[in-house]
Order: C-alpha cells, then sequence, then structure tokens
C-alpha cells in the first residue's frame, strides 16, 4: 500500500486528539525538528496520558515512527493531515486512481462533492535525491530543514509558478490549490511525450512547445529548469507543458544555462524520436526573443 493510499484510508477515522498531536509533530518538524512526548503536549495543549494514547494510536496505523525518545511523522501522516484540509474546505472528498508515477510525485483522481474530476498531485522527494539538481536551480539560502519541509516548499513553488502563468496559455496547467505536500489541478488528459505517441503534426508540436517556452520566459519571467520529454503530456494534437516545482525566475543567477538545457533537450528529442531536426541556435534566439519565428533558419535541413 503506498502511503497515499493509506492516508486516504486512515484520515476519516482520525479522532481530534490525534489530529492535534499530528499538528503538534508538524509543527515541531518544522521549527525545532524531532519531538518528545513532552513538547507535543506543550504544542498540543493535551495531557500527557491524552498524548501518550494518540501516539500508540497513530504508531498503530503508521502515521507516526519512534526515533529514540521522539516521534515524527510519516509521509502517510503528511498526506492525511493534507486531505483532511481539502474535505474542510469542501474542495475534494473522495481520491480515485493513481494517474501517474514519477521519480519526485504521485497524482491521483480526485473528485468533489459533485462529481467533479480533478489531479491531486502529491510530492515525494525523499524518494529520490532532488538534492544536487536542487543546488543548480535555487541559489544557497538557508538549508532545507527536513524532507516534509523539501515537499512543502516544492508544492509551494509550483502552485505560485502555475498562478503566474495563468491565463498565459492552455498549455500550462491551471492550479486550483495548494496544501502542505500538495498541489491540486484541474484534470488534463493526454500521455506523456516521452511514450512516443504519434502526432499530428510533430513539426508544429514542436514550435508550438518553443513558443510555449518563450511565452513563460518572456511574459512570465519564468524557466521550467527541467524541461523534458517526460514532463510534456500530449493527445497527439494538443500539448501542456506539466511539472514546474523546481522553476526559477528569469534573474536567476543559472538561468541561461537551465534555459539553454529545457530548449536543447526538447529540440533533440524531436530529432531523435520524430525526425523533425530543429537548429539549435536559432530554437534559441527566437524562444528569448532575440528574433521572431522564422522557420527557414529554425529548420534549414527542409
Amino acid at each position: 500500500m503506498s502511503s497515499t493510499e493509506r492516508a486516504a484510508r486512515e484520515v476519516k477515522g482520525l479522532r481530534e486528539e490525534e489530529m492535534k498531536v499530528m499538528l503538534a509533530l508538524e509543527r515541531g518538524a518544522i521549527t525545532i525538528g524531532p519531538t518528545d512526548a513532552g513538547v507535543i503536549s506543550r504544542l498540543s495543549s493535551l495531557p500527557p496520558e491524552r498524548v501518550e494514547f494518540a501516539i500508540r494510536e497513530l504508531r498503530r496505523k503508521e502515521l507516526v515512527v519512534r526515533r529514540g525518545r521522539n516521534y515524527t511523522l510519516t509521509q502517510s501522516a503528511v498526506e492525511a493531515l493534507a486531505l483532511s484540509e481539502y474535505a474542510r474546505r469542501g474542495m475534494i472528498v473522495a481520491l480515485g486512481a493513481i494517474i501517474a508515477r514519477g521519480k519526485e510525485s504521485d497524482v491521483y483522481e480526485a473528485f468533489d462533492e459533485k462529481g467533479g474530476l480533478y489531479a491531486l498531485k502529491f510530492f515525494k522527494l525523499g524518494r529520490t535525491s532532488f538534492t544536487a539538481v536542487r543546488r543548480k536551480r535555487q541559489p544557497a539560502r538557508g538549508g532545507i530543514r527536513s524532507w516534509l519541509t523539501m515537499n512543502y516548499e516544492a508544492a509551494r513553488r509550483e502552485y505560485t509558478t502555475l498562478k503566474r502563468l495563468e491565463g498565459l496559455s492552455v498549455s500550462f496547467p491551471v492550479a486550483v490549490a495548494y496544501e502542505r505536500s500538495t498541489v491540486l489541478l484541474e484534470q488534463l488528459s493526454g500521455v506523456r511525450l516521452s511514450t512516443r505517441p504519434p502526432l499530428e503534426d510533430p513539426r508544429g508540436m514542436l514550435i508550438g512547445i518553443l513558443s510555449e517556452v518563450r511565452r513563460a520566459y518572456i511574459e512570465a519571467g519564468v524557466i521550467n529548469a527541467d524541461l523534458s520529454e517526460y514532463n510534456i503530456l500530449t493527445d497527439g494534437s494538443r500539448f501542456w507543458l506539466i511539472d514546474w516545482p523546481q522553476a526559477v525566475e528569469r534573474r536567476h543567477p543559472n538561468a541561461p544555462d537551465l534555459l539553454r538545457h529545457d530548449v536543447l533537450t526538447v529540440v533533440r528529442f524531436f530529432a531523435r524520436a520524430y525526425g523533425v531536426r530543429a537548429e539549435s541556435g536559432a530554437a534559441m534566439d527566437y524562444v528569448v526573443g532575440r528574433t521572431l519565428l522564422e522557420e527557414d533558419k529554425l529548420f534549414p535541413q527542409d
């Protein structure tokens, strides 16, 4: 059972005192690190005996683990807190099937009380090493305390980036809300471009993707910083640029290199997968706004 499936199973049965202990542990993890029973009692305003009882129940449900004298939340607990908050806000009432599983996140169907369908993204950055790529994308500023705050920051960054992109193009996902390590998105159709699905117009799609990278860069001042065939969805005619937690601003010191990496990765994939060979220098000139779209320069082989 995945951490998300366990969270969905346990969240509806949580008692008030269990929620208070989980919230205390969350606060402790963010502010002081691992937390013992005395600190939990103080942060939750619960007497020690009730804290001990709640901890026993939470450990049985695999929502809390013990580390010596201290206790910490599991990933399932963090996700249960997020699901509880979405339910409290009347945004979603149930999870459906898993839509996608990636290195850094899982995406599930989510439903509101009227049956409306969304995509709920759960960040799981502790599952793989994210530290090295993060150093390239983000200037040094106080270190991340734990996997918990690292996932919270990823969700916040993706949500705020998508809000900056909102309204610029239908090729960017629409973020509805974020909560802890999750982002609630409008549902998208399609498959990852990495599966090499048949495309109605591969050359036109490459131009379209470069145009959207240009729009994000020029109009929103944002660079995806990890763009590849794995975070582009398509239904064969349309496409969507997904996964923005690692995005950086145009003024970032590594912005030129990160933008070049995004552009070259996409250009090389289309050459390899669809035989569409674009000139990388012309693609970069177009994306950064030095030139308008000149197809004879972008595709000099034609």
